[in-house]
């Protein structure tokens, strides 16, 4: 059975899906741009995606300037949590190679974005300029173009 999003897409999707495709294309040109390759964009992503799943459940408030106030003060003091996230289970969500995740990590590590220990594992551990890019502009223009795309869904809900 069809949910009905999927059912929705599926019936415009000539209208809708090269919006989609253009949201992805663009985010992921300035993501490569930022982070080096797509690799390395890749293993990020994963990394943060992690890092936010784990700020949810010390986040009281679903408004994005409550979660950015958490986010710095998270990344800066940490958080407590008994997940590891460890090159194998990255690999595992991107396809790429152990041997491939930790090359890219040693650069995004030296670039201070992150961090790595045994105990530990992988870690979210940006500078303050990385954070501060990452939460000002980065996550701004996802936003925007995000909210761009879904506009277009809503105005072709609307035609229908």
């Amino acid at each position: 059975m069809k949910n009905k999003m999927e059912f929705f897409l599926q019936q415009n999707f000539i209208a809708v899906w090269h919006h989609f495709l253009s949201f992805e294309i663009n985010r992921s040109k300035f993501a490569v741009e930022t982070w080096g390759s797509g690799n390395a964009y890749l293993i990020f992503q994963v990394i943060v995606c992690h890092h936010m799943l784990v700020m949810t459940d010390e986040a009281h408030s679903q408004i994005r300037d409550n979660a950015v106030e958490l986010w710095f003060k998270l990344t800066k003091t940490g958080f407590k949590t008994r997940t590891v996230l460890t090159y194998s289970l990255i690999s595992s969500l991107t396809s790429l190679s152990i041997e491939t995740i930790r090359r890219y990590f040693k650069k995004l590590e030296k670039n201070n974005w992150v961090f790595y220990s045994r105990k530990e594992g992988v870690k979210f551990c940006p500078s303050k300029e990385n954070n501060k890019f990452l939460a000002d502009i980065f996550n701004v223009k996802e936003i925007k173009d995000l909210g761009l795309f879904l506009d277009i869904i809503e105005k072709q809900k609307a035609i229908h």
